[in-house]
């Protein structure tokens, strides 16, 4: 059995919103964007631990901003083969697929409703299904000795029951062992001289207070005297080689707990119910390492479906890409990119091979994106953004690095999770062989124009774009001129006009390149004084050596010195980034 879908109508966050799900779905989003309320939703389905009152809901629990006044809360089964679910859902069944239902009102009852599709649905029972169908669920706020009080004497008695007889009767004669152990261990505290005189003066004044209590002793005794008390007050500890340790740490707590966790679900696992689980940050206190492990450790242990929620991109990149719910805001309402996990996502996130667990973090949980060519365009822009007070980690914003021009495999992640992008690039000279006649001739050519329009055209073909894409086709001829001579005015005309245009994309084009830009601004004594050069061709070609590397050296002299970039055209793209961010926030972005 596995859940393919849920639809939510008006619950919390979310208006009209159908998420896909996979075997193993990773629930990523900001903070309050309604991960926990999208799982909540699945509790009310399927969660034994809530009761019929926790499900008639609250009036904030209705959609405030489109002002619902109902909720709906479905779900599509698909692959119910189980047994004893064939025998619960019975005529609800259609070729493995049934539809369940949770509707309320504010001013109703709620009702849970069943069927084999969508338009035939009726009004059962409460959760009739729930004792064959339900789901497991740990919440972020995991206290292991609270859980530990509550589970381990079922841990201990799940263990016993699944000893072979052998075993239980060689536990049987230890434990006849450890009885008389006892009885001697409690003779012998009982003779030590300072437990024997220790209540002697409180003795002699309760017999000369009544005399009822002449002939009657009080006595400090060991507690555990009786050996099923002592086996059902062990505690848990942490033991190594060197001895038990206490615990404590709240990382290793957390282990603790998941693996316990766990370890209780496939004892309790049995053919008579359906068992799925949703488990919310289990990355709580853990180093990155450990964070990725448990992911991977969590996925193997479950054949069942599970729901796991995280910010981090270490639990992010054990998970495939068409596995991935990512949740955003639209129009102050929840919507999942792409409707959940999806093919397209998995396609996109194909283009980059090796290179996705490097992106994984800097993509999956933005809320917009910088895309720059490499390390100096990130250093430079990340040093300038603070200088001029645009707080990019207030604005959840990434400078990513392509670590060249390969930008379209980035914009197809951005344009498949919805994430707003911004992206600079040089506008350097290239050059290419043509076939003229019988001759091969070399032309040069604007290649960040060339660029940054083939982005235009192959992933960016909007409405908007189509008279730039009839503009470019009609023109494009303009972009090339014989190697070795000037660029003609009509090359430079054609790049003014791209470059204007693409801006409205939020692609920028540098004059040449970041070096040149710097060069011939406001920051150029800056620049010459750090370089000790003179002009701008020598500061340029200083620049461009160990460019990584220098630039971090000027920016730790000189960063006070970027102020003076505050109106330059420079600057644009982190305005516009900002700009970005802030209505994504802010969750007025518009739909289109």
């Amino acid at each position: 059995m596995k859940i393919e879908w849920i639809r939510l109508k008006g619950f919390r966050n979310f208006d009209d919103e159908t998420i896909n799900f996979a075997n193993q779905t990773l629930i990523i989003g900001a903070n309050d964007v309604g991960k926990t309320n999208l799982i909540y939703a699945l509790r009310i389905l399927f969660d034994r631990s809530l009761s019929d009152r926790d499900l008639d809901l609250y009036n904030s629990d209705y959609n405030v901003y489109t002002k619902a006044d109902s909720i709906e809360i479905t779900v599509k089964l698909v692959e119910v083969k189980e047994d004893c679910l064939i025998a619960v859902f019975k005529g609800d069944l259609n070729e493995g697929t049934v539809f369940i239902q949770y509707k309320n009102t504010k001013n109703g009852e709620f009702s849970i409703l069943s069927g084999p599709t969508e338009e035939n649905l009726e009004e059962k029972n409460s959760r009739y299904y729930i004792k064959r169908l339900n789901m497991e669920y740990v919440n972020t706020n995991r206290n292991l000795e609270m859980f530990m009080k509550r589970e381990k004497n079922q841990i201990l008695e799940d263990a016993k029951l699944q000893l072979p007889e052998e075993q239980v009767k060689s536990d049987e004669k230890s434990v006849e062992k450890i009885k008389r152990g006892l009885e001697v261990v409690n003779k012998r505290v009982d003779r030590l001289n300072y437990v024997q005189n220790s209540l002697s003066k409180v003795n002699e004044e309760l017999s000369s207070l009544a005399i009822h209590n002449e002939g009657q002793v009080l006595s400090f005794r060991n507690a555990n005297t009786d050996v099923t008390k002592m086996l059902d007050n062990l505690e848990l500890t942490y033991n190594t080689e060197e001895g038990a340790l206490t615990l404590g740490g709240d990382g290793r707590n957390n282990q603790i707990f998941l693996a316990t966790w766990v370890t209780k679900q496939k004892n309790i696992s049995t053919l008579e119910k359906v068992t799925f689980y949703a488990i919310e940050e289990p990355e709580a206190h853990l180093h990155p390492h450990q964070q990725r492990k448990l992911s991977s450790y969590l996925l193997e242990k479950f054949d069942e479906q599970v729901f796991i929620t995280t910010h981090s991109p270490y639990i992010a990149s054990e998970f495939k890409p068409d596995k991935v719910v990512k949740l955003i805001t639209k129009n102050k309402c929840t919507k999942a990119a792409q409707g959940g996990c999806s093919n397209k996502i998995k396609v996109d996130f194909d283009d980059f091979g090796y290179r996705l667990d490097a992106i994984t973090s800097d993509v999956f949980f933005v809320n917009a994106a910088f895309l720059v060519e490499g390390p100096s365009e990130k250093l430079f822009y990340t040093a300038l953004a603070k200088q001029l007070g645009i707080d990019l980690d207030r604005l959840n914003v990434s400078i990513i690095s392509v670590n060249g021009v390969g930008f379209k495999p980035y914009i197809k992640i951005c344009l498949a999770l919805e994430i707003p992008f911004v992206l600079r690039t040089d506008n350097d000279i290239f050059s290419k062989t043509k076939n003229v006649g019988e001759k091969k001739v070399e032309f040069s050519y604007n290649g960040g124009i060339s660029r940054v329009m083939g982005i235009i055209i192959d992933l960016l073909k909007t409405e908007e774009n189509g008279e730039l894409i009839s503009y470019w086709n009609e023109h494009l001829a303009k972009n090339e001129w014989l190697k070795g001579t000037q660029r003609p005015q009509e090359a430079i005309d054609l790049a003014d006009h791209i470059r204007r245009e693409v801006e409205k994309n939020g692609i920028y084009l540098s004059e040449v390149d970041l070096e040149n830009d710097l060069a011939n601004s406001n920051l150029f004594n800056s620049l010459k004084s750090f370089y000790n050069t003179r002009t701008v061709a020598s500061t340029v070609n200083k620049m461009q050596t160990a460019k990584a590397e220098n630039m971090l050296q000027f920016l730790k002299q000189h960063y006070t010195d970027l102020t003076c970039l505050a109106d330059d055209k420079i600057t644009e793209p982190l305005k516009r980034i900002q700009e970005l961010a802030e209505k994504v926030i802010k969750g007025n972005e518009s739909n289109d």
